[in-house]
């Protein structure tokens, strides 16, 4: 499984420390985001990017009709009336039937049993309770989020923009779509006109998920594979079956635990080893979408593991233009990377 996506770190400039200061920041942070907040085909956004919007430790993200609230330890410095009427204040600003509230502790390695059971409870912090999957828009496309399913929603919302460039690319190929989560990049190709995906994660939980997320499409699942695997084993089994991809996907956490097996994946370890063991399995001209969410890997890692793996093959790399951040996650070029190639 996923880990939580990290707050932006804090950096010299004075945050928000009192009630007063906050209302105005809110303000400014939905000003800056008056244009999505405008778009009919996507209802889902990052309304507050704690300090990149002056609010150390305080994300707040709209899902639909829903609000939810992501709150740091250790990086918050605001008291829980505070956080709560600039949240009330939000939520009336566009809207918002209901906010949850998720709590990051500084050590995340263990979670007591009662924030796990808060972050399923049905009872908002404010608001009416909601149903559990909910269906949202990004850029006309359908996908069913949980906002009172644990930590992880359903979605990733820094790769609004990736999903785009994903899905105007993806006509014709062949996708494999790794770490693939609830599919949301496997519905964006698809939607693409790709001609078959492959989806691998190793929780079938969000497998399932992704099936219905494709459903919510009206794509059906004749074209589209769902493997249970660990990605490193999947490797394996497709290039002794002879599978290749035109276009592979990878999206990889930072630290996975994978219930049930000793080996645990680390990117900072794992990096070089994820990309050489796809490589076989591209296509000649094939393309590759590998992003991460961890600020100790930059995007000249990424780069040199894509070109690395690839002259072992006696290939080379073409670097195409990502997509960047959406708008609403700018002001923290360190938040998450990403890259695109094809290799020839």
């Amino acid at each position: 499984m996923r880990r939580p996506r990290s707050a932006p770190a804090g950096r010299s400039s004075r945050a928000a420390t009192a009630l007063e200061d906050l209302t105005p920041l809110a303000d400014a942070a939905l000003a800056r985001r008056a244009a999505l907040l405008a778009d009919p085909q996507t209802t889902v956004g990052r309304l507050v990017h704690a300090h990149a919007d002056g609010i150390d430790g305080l994300v707040v993200e709209k899902l639909g009709d829903v609000l939810v609230v992501h709150l740091y330890e250790g990086q918050l410095r605001l008291s829980e009336t505070a956080v709560r009427q600039v949240c009330e204040h939000v939520a009336r600003r566009v809207g918002a039937a209901a906010v949850y509230r998720k709590l990051y502790p500084k050590d995340r390695s263990t979670v007591s049993r009662d924030l796990e059971q808060r972050h399923r409870d049905s009872q908002p912090w404010i608001g009416a309770p909601v149903q559990a999957e909910l269906a949202v828009r990004e850029h006309g496309l359908t996908f069913l989020i949980r906002p009172y399913d644990g930590y992880l929603t359903g979605l990733f919302l820094d790769h609004r923009l990736s999903r785009r460039r994903v899905r105007e690319l993806a006509a014709g190929r062949r996708v494999l779509n790794t770490f693939a989560y609830t599919c949301a990049f496997t519905v964006a190709a698809a939607l693409g006109g790709a001609r078959e995906t492959v989806s691998v994660d190793i929780a079938r939980k969000f497998l399932e998920w992704g099936k219905r997320n494709l459903a919510a499409n009206g794509l059906g699942l004749e074209q589209h594979r769902f493997i249970c695997s660990d990605v490193f084993d999947y490797y394996r089994r497709a290039a002794r079956q002879g599978e290749h991809f035109d276009f592979v996907i990878l999206d990889p956490p930072t630290f996975a635990r994978q219930k049930g097996r000793r080996q645990t994946f680390v990117l900072a370890q794992d990096l070089e080893q994820l990309v050489a063991g796809v490589l076989p399995l591209l296509e000649r001209d094939g393309l590759i979408h590998l992003s991460v969410n961890h600020r100790g890997t930059s995007r000249r890692r990424l780069q040199e593991a894509v070109a690395a793996a690839a002259a072992v093959q006696g290939r080379r790399c073409q670097w195409l233009e990502a997509a960047p951040l959406p708008e609403d996650f700018c002001g923290d070029a360190e938040f998450a990377k990403s890259i695109l190639v094809r290799v020839p």
